[in-house]
């Protein structure tokens, strides 16, 4: 259940239900000051993210307001290139950083109460503190991974991230019970965020269908821009899983496959592309299903 509140072009602008009844719920419960102030600037963080794209050619198709945060979504998030991807990527946390000065300044020059400014001030702090940690999906996690695709194997990426979120999510975890212990009270927010860290970590990104189609439109973006580049040639038995190919695609250089029978008889040679192709719609399957399938028949 959403609610239209903005609308333009081909973009809009909704509110789910529940952040109303969460809304509500802060107000009764004494924080609906730090609720208000936590939803503009989390829309303004997102709106930071949606200009940017816009201004490259891209604009979301939506953007909504849910009780967890923001989602931006785009048509096509994977034809974006890479180099446009980062910047839209560190709009939003420079939206935040913005709004943090933008506080201290406004209580130095009596533009705002100093409860209103130090209740800003700290909550875009937390907002940009989280959003920078090195872990999926949020959008520290995003633009490592995007940085360590240039120069690393996917299989590479995703061990790192799910190590680094899963640290960090214990980590969160770990913090929020010893300050429990030590202060008192029933606030596991920190916790809370420590353990959908660490569930994002172990699926390795929110949407692993979409990041990998978005990391081979990388490469190939990377590759067609370059004209002329390496090849690297890789040895693989006939019986190899095609998610297990593609995941030895090389980050720099056009991959090609010797594809191989149990006596190491080299029986064709297949492209990056041809393994791309049918790890997309057969992800189940193996290499020897792209040589029986391509082959002529007699």
């Amino acid at each position: 259940m959403r609610f239209t509140i903005w609308r333009k072009g081909g973009t809009a602008v909704y509110l789910h239900g529940g952040t109303i009844a969460f809304l509500a719920y802060a107000m009764l419960a004494g924080h609906g000051l730090l609720m208000a102030v936590g939803l503009v600037s989390i829309f303004l963080h997102e709106c930071a993210h949606a200009l940017t794209s816009a201004a490259f050619g891209y604009p979301p198709k939506e953007v909504e307001l849910t009780p967890l945060g923001a989602v931006m979504r785009l048509e096509e998030e994977e034809g974006v290139p890479p180099g446009w991807r980062l910047l839209v990527l560190l709009a939003g946390p420079a939206m935040t950083l913005l709004l943090c000065t933008l506080a201290l300044f406004g209580v130095k020059m009596e533009w705002l109460p100093l409860s209103l400014g130090r209740v800003i001030f700290q909550c875009n702090v937390s907002l940009l503190l989280l959003n920078l940690l090195p872990a999926l999906p949020l959008d520290g996690g995003r633009m490592l991974a995007l940085i360590l695709g240039f120069w690393l194997r996917p299989v590479r990426v995703k061990i790192i991230l799910r190590a680094l979120g899963t640290a960090l999510g214990l980590c969160c975890v770990g913090l929020n019970l010893l300050m429990t212990w030590r202060q008192g009270g029933w606030n596991f927010s920190l916790a809370a965020a420590g353990c959908f860290i660490i569930y994002a970590a172990s699926t390795a990104t929110v949407s692993a269908a979409l990041a990998e189609l978005r990391g081979f439109m990388d490469r190939k973006i990377r590759m067609e821009r370059r004209g002329i580049t390496a090849a690297h040639c890789l040895a693989a038995l006939e019986t190899v899983p095609l998610r297990q190919a593609v995941m030895m695609l090389h980050p720099r250089r056009m991959t090609m496959y010797c594809l191989m029978d149990s006596n190491l008889r080299l029986r064709r040679v297949l492209s990056e592309e041809q393994v791309i192709d049918g790890y997309l719609r057969m992800p189940g399957e193996r290499l020897e299903s792209l040589d029986n399938q391509d082959r002529p028949t007699r």
